[in-house]
C-alpha cells in the first residue's frame, strides 16, 4: 500500500518538539515494521530529514504561523509535489483536518475518474467545553461538559479556544472541519472526550451529521525510553529537592497561570523541597508566532523569576526523556478542552506519576478511577504531598502508570491505523 500522508506543523522551529512530527515519525516507522513492503510518500516541512527509505519527503513550505497552515493551501505547489504519484497512491491520510475538502478537491481535479480514500486525523479543536472553573485561591475546580454520552449532543452554546479565536476566526476553523468530516471516508480522533466535543458542537449546526469516526490516540515509544534511559531519580536521596515537571506549551490555554498560582501558594504556605521543571517545547518561537500570540515570552519570563523554577529545553528527543526520567512527579496541562497529551503519556511511560484535573480527556488517560485524578486545589495539594512523602504509594502509583501506557505503546496503537488503511483499501479495491 501506498499512502500519501499530509503532516500537521504547530512548532516549526524545534520539529523534535512538535507533538504533530513526533507522532507521524513513530507511526510511520512502527506501521513500516509491521507492513515491509508499504511506503509512504510525506508531505512536510523543508527542515525535516530523512526517516526511511520507504518514507519518501516531498518538501513544502508551510508558512509561518497557526492561521497559515490551516487556511492557506499551495494548490499548485501540491500538485506539483503529488501529480505524478498520485494515481499510484492508494490513500490519503490528512493530520490537518482543514485541509481535507482543499486535498479532496485537488485528488478530484487530477483524478477525475476514481475516488481517493481520505482519512483525517483531528489532533486539535478550536472549541472547547460548555463551563469549566479553576481557582487555586477558592480550591475549586469544575467541570460540566453538559454532553449526553449515549446521544453525543451538546444542548449549549458553542464556546470557542481563545488562542485560534483571534478576530473570530475560531468558526470559520471548526467550519472547515466539519467539512473534512462530510468528504472523508474515516475520521480519527484521540480520545472519546474529543469525539463528543467535536460531533457534539457540530451537530448544533448540522443536526445530521455523523461520519465515520474512530478513536485512537497518538502513541509513546518505549524504544526511545530505552536509549534515554538514565539513573532515575531515588526515593531516598538525602538533601535532593523533588523535581515537579510541567512539561507543556506555556499557553494560556494550557493552564500555566493556573497551576502557578498553586504552586506559589504551596511553596509559600506549605513546603519548600521541591523544584519545578518546564520544559517549554515552544522555546525559540519565531517572531511571526510571537506576534499572534505575545503571552508565552512574557509568562516565560516571569516564571523563571521564581526561585525554585528552572528552565530545561531538549533539543533531541533522548534530551527531553532524560529531563522526564529525572523528574519526580509531573502534572498534566489545566486544559479543559484537552483532546490527548503525548506529554502525560511521555511521563507514565517513563514511570512517572502524573497528577492531572479530573477533566477532558484525562480520566481517559489515567483511567477514571485513578488515584492521580484531582477536582480542587486541596486535592492536588494532598496528593503531591502524599507521594512526596509516601513511598509505597509513590512506587504503586510509578508501577501503575507504566502499566497503564503500554495500551498506547506505538505497537498498539500502529495496529489500529493499519486496520483502518487496510479496510479502506480492501472496500476500494472491490469498488473497482
Amino acid at each position: 500500500m501506498k499512502i500519501l500522508n499530509f503532516l500537521n506543523v504547530s512548532n516549526m522551529s524545534n520539529l523534535e518538539a512538535d507533538s504533530g512530527y513526533v507522532f507521524q515519525k513513530q507511526l510511520m516507522k512502527e506501521i513500516l515494521s509491521q507492513r515491509p513492503n508499504w511506503e509512504f510518500y510525506f508531505i512536510s516541512p523543508k527542515q525535516n530529514s530523512g526517516l526511511d527509505e520507504r518514507i519518501k519527503n516531498l518538501r513544502l513550505d508551510y508558512g509561518h504561523n497557526k492561521f497559515e497552515v490551516r487556511f492557506g493551501f499551495p494548490w499548485n505547489d501540491i500538485k506539483k509535489l503529488i501529480k505524478d504519484i498520485l494515481p499510484n497512491i492508494d490513500l490519503i491520510y490528512v493530520n490537518q483536518s482543514e485541509q481535507a475538502s482543499n486535498f479532496r478537491a485537488l485528488a478530484t481535479t487530477l483524478l477525475p475518474n476514481r475516488k481517493m480514500p481520505i482519512v483525517s486525523y483531528f489532533h486539535y479543536l478550536p472549541i472547547e467545553p460548555s463551563h469549566y472553573h479553576f481557582s487555586a485561591e477558592e480550591g475549586v475546580l469544575d467541570y460540566d461538559n453538559m454532553v449526553n454520552l449515549k446521544e453525543r449532543r451538546f444542548p449549549c452554546s458553542l464556546r470557542f479556544d481563545q488562542s485560534l479565536n483571534n478576530q473570530d476566526l475560531a468558526l470559520p476553523i471548526f467550519l472547515k472541519q466539519i467539512e473534512a468530516i462530510y468528504v472523508s471516508d474515516y475520521n480519527i480522533i484521540c480520545s472519546n472526550f474529543g469525539l463528543d466535543l467535536l460531533l457534539g458542537n457540530a451537530q448544533k449546526l448540522l443536526p445530521s451529521i455523523s461520519g465515520n469516526f474512530a478513536v485512537i490516540s497518538p502513541p509513546v515509544s518505549f524504544s526511545e525510553i530505552s536509549i534515554s534511559k538514565t539513573k532515575k531519580y531515588s526515593n531516598n536521596a538525602n538533601n535532593q529537592k523533588k523535581r515537579i515537571l510541567f512539561n507543556h506549551r506555556l499557553y494560556n490555554h494550557y493552564g500555566p497561570k493556573e497551576f502557578f498560582d498553586f504552586i506559589k501558594y504551596f511553596y509559600n504556605n506549605k513546603r519548600q523541597d521541591f523544584e519545578v521543571i518546564v520544559t517549554n517545547p515552544t522555546d525559540g518561537r519565531s517572531k511571526e508566532r510571537n506576534k499572534l500570540n505575545p503571552a508565552v515570552s512574557g509568562l516565560e519570563e516571569e516564571v523563571l523569576k521564581l526561585p525554585y523554577v528552572k528552565l530545561e529545553h531538549s533539543k533531541t528527543r533522548e534530551e527531553y526523556y532524560k529531563t522526564v526520567l529525572n523528574s519526580y512527579i509531573s502534572i498534566g496541562p489545566m486544559k479543559p478542552s484537552a483532546l490527548w497529551s503525548m506529554s502525560v503519556v511521555d511521563s507514565m511511560a517513563c514511570g512517572i506519576p502524573v497528577l492531572c484535573p479530573n477533566y477532558a480527556c484525562f480520566p481517559e488517560i489515567l483511567g477514571a478511577d485513578s488515584k492521580l485524578l484531582f477536582a480542587s486545589s486541596e486535592e492536588l495539594q494532598n496528593k503531591i504531598e502524599k507521594l512526596f512523602d509516601d513511598p509505597v504509594f509513590y512506587n504503586e502509583m510509578s508501577a501503575y502508570c507504566r502499566k497503564r501506557s503500554e495500551r498506547f505503546e506505538v505497537k498498539n496503537i500502529s495496529k489500529k491505523f493499519i486496520e483502518i488503511f487496510e479496510k479502506l483499501n480492501n472496500i476500494t479495491q472491490h469498488a473497482t
